[in-house]
């Protein structure tokens, strides 16, 4: 096995596919769902069609067959019933089997659509953005084309939830991010059981709040009085003996029909209070049954990576696999459902206190499995994170995965590193290095030379590093530590807040944090933007020169070009690079390539005249 190789590699662990072309196997696999799918549909226009036949046989059959007596006639209804219902069953399945491939066919469409960065109809992830965070705003982590909508593959909410908790709590431990590396190499090797796992997710459009209510039925008083659970197992026999009885002539069957009242009104008095309990528990069904199938999905295979067979080998309980168990509660919740209907309700209630049997049922349940439910979920969760970064891995066969140490030796270290949302044909992949604490790289360069587009292609793979995820990187290797970022600070009407005062206060969070020992790698862009240049110039050099002292590391760039001072007066720990802006033919070129030094060239004054904005 591929994940076997991994172990042999000391010091940088690395992926490589056979097959460059995603995209001409993401369209051939369409292609062959979309046959299938083809070859299904045909199946239920002819299973529709023999059902149609069945009912009008059986209704033609009756008529002509009528004067031949009763015998004859029950036995073709009851013909025509078993028939027409293996062929609904049919249908059902073929009905299921429709709707995964459609589903399959999705998930393939999405990958083309994303290896071409097509981000339209896609996620955004906006109801996780918080402009309060350490970095996610200034990094592009959630909303239109973000992080999260090119990562995220999630089959299921509760896997999409826990990618936006990773990707805002990515993890600073060298041994779990070693862990999730191992488990990412082996699911990116795993492509049809993750198209198979996020196809059956996609069948049913699962809920935010569906977790929440699956979980609360842990705490639901479902349990029928002792007394109760008596009658309600000694009920079937007594039906199937006071119908011999009145069969045989030795009761009235009249009388049969006082104890199937009784038991009706008994079920009619709790109506009220099992409603509300079978709207609560019922919402979550349909969740319920994909839950099942993706746990089923995760059980028949075999993993070797540490991380992946702890999460197979935590979906077995006592020899039973929770995919059963959770089917089970799927199935008692759909034979509550019954009681919706008046008739059922009268004949099922009457017969066998149906509710109360069921509320007794989803009682015992919750005994044996409410407490392992919520970890169970967990499990879940997690695996479909890694079926999201194992595509991201497969779909990207010249990333690798970082080197990690806890030496601070170097802080940060790549050789081409590129933005992962960048197209790759125009991508511009640069290097940086960082070699051990204090140290900051202080990059200048003109507008729209690519200092942005640096700070954010570090932070982003730096982020998928911690994550455990491949980087766009040849080569990579880092010492895990928080980070922390402010590139894009933005005021605030609702707490009378200033553009400057809203920056101060990040910036003070910081500082807070390196004093009370954190180790953070920090990108600033253009610090104290709203102030006058002299003012900001102090400022700059004054809150460098603390961050050095607090033992701080990272990349900060800048149109002040005295901040390359520093550089002379820190010079084992601060260096200079730059972004040029070159002039070709009276027109503006940008190679986005760093180099070391201090930026010669800006363009504001070139562009300002090229655009007719001022005349000279």
């Amino acid at each position: 096995m591929f994940f076997l190789s991994i172990f042999g590699l000391p010091n940088q662990l690395k992926y490589r596919r056979m097959n460059p072309d995603k995209a001409a196997f993401y369209a051939g696999l369409t292609e062959e769902y979309q046959t299938r799918l083809n070859k299904i549909q045909t199946k239920i226009y002819r299973i529709g069609t023999l059902r149609l036949l069945c009912v009008i046989l059986t209704g033609v059959s009756l008529y002509f067959l009528y004067p031949q007596g009763s015998a004859i006639l029950i036995s073709i209804g009851l013909t025509g019933v078993v028939l027409f219902c293996i062929l609904c069953l049919f249908h059902n399945k073929l009905f299921h089997q429709k709707s995964y491939y459609q589903s399959a066919i999705a998930v393939c469409r999405r990958e083309l659509q994303l290896l071409r960065y097509d981000f339209s109809g896609i996620g955004t992830g906006k109801s996780y953005q918080n402009n309060e965070h350490d970095y996610s705003n200034d990094l592009d982590i959630f909303g239109e084309k973000s992080l999260f909508s090119y990562l995220n593959r999630s089959a299921s909410f509760i896997g999409e939830s826990r990618l936006a908790e990773i990707l805002q709590n990515p993890y600073t431990d060298t041994d779990v991010i070693k862990r999730r590396q191992e488990a990412t190499a082996e699911m990116a090797d795993k492509t049809e059981l993750r198209i198979r796992f996020q196809a059956l997710g996609g069948i049913h459009e699962e809920k935010a709040a569906d977790k929440r209510e699956i979980l609360a039925l842990a705490n639901i008083p479902l349990s029928p009085s002792p007394f109760m659970r008596q009658i309600i197992r000694i009920l079937p026999f007594f039906w199937v003996i006071a119908i011999l009885a009145a069969g045989t002539g030795f009761i009235n069957g009249n009388w049969l029909l006082l104890p199937f009242l009784a038991c009706a009104t008994l079920a009619f008095i709790r109506n009220k209070s099992v409603t509300q309990i079978q709207t609560q528990v019922s919402k979550s069904l349909a969740s319920l049954r994909i839950y099942s199938r993706l746990f089923k999905t995760i059980e028949q295979e075999t993993f070797y990576s540490p991380a992946l067979s702890d999460i197979a080998s935590s979906l077995s309980v006592s020899g039973e696999s929770v995919s059963k168990r959770i089917k089970q509660l799927s199935s008692i919740l759909s034979d509550l459902d019954q009681r919706c209907n008046a008739i059922a309700f009268l004949l099922l209630n009457g017969l066998f206190l149906w509710d109360f049997r069921q509320l007794g049922r989803i009682s015992d349940w919750q005994k044996e499995n409410a407490r392992q439910l919520s970890s169970w979920l967990d499990a879940l969760a997690e695996f479909d994170v890694y079926c999201t970064f194992g595509t991201f891995c497969y779909n990207h066969p010249d990333y690798v995965f970082p080197v990690l140490n806890d030496t601070n030796t170097p802080v940060l270290k790549a050789e081409a590193m590129g933005h992962p949302l960048i197209d790759p044909e125009i991508c511009v992949r640069n290097p940086i290095e960082l070699p051990g604490r204090p140290s900051f790289i202080v990059v200048t360069g003109a507008n729209m030379a690519g200092k942005s587009t640096y700070l954010r292609t570090i932070g982003c793979n730096l982020l998928l590093a911690m994550t455990g995820a491949p980087v766009c990187a040849h080569k990579m290797e880092f010492s895990p530590c928080r980070l922390y970022t402010s590139l894009r600070t933005t005021d605030s009407l609702a707490n009378h807040e200033s553009y400057f005062f809203a920056e101060l206060k990040r910036l003070q969070r910081m500082v807070e944090r390196l004093q009370q020992g954190e180790k953070l790698f920090i990108i600033l862009d253009e610090i104290l933007k709203g102030t006058n240049s002299i003012d900001k110039q102090r400022g700059s050099l004054a809150l460098i020169e603390h961050l050095i002292k607090l033992n701080a590391a990272g990349v900060i760039a800048t149109h002040d070009l005295q901040l390359g001072r520093l550089a002379d007066q820190y010079p084992q720990y601060v260096r200079n690079f730059r972004f040029e802006a070159e002039i070709q033919q009276d027109e503006l070129f940008f190679p986005y390539r760093i180099q070391p030094g201090i930026a010669q060239n800006m363009n504001a004054y070139f562009l300002m005249k090229k655009m007719g904005i001022i005349i000279i």
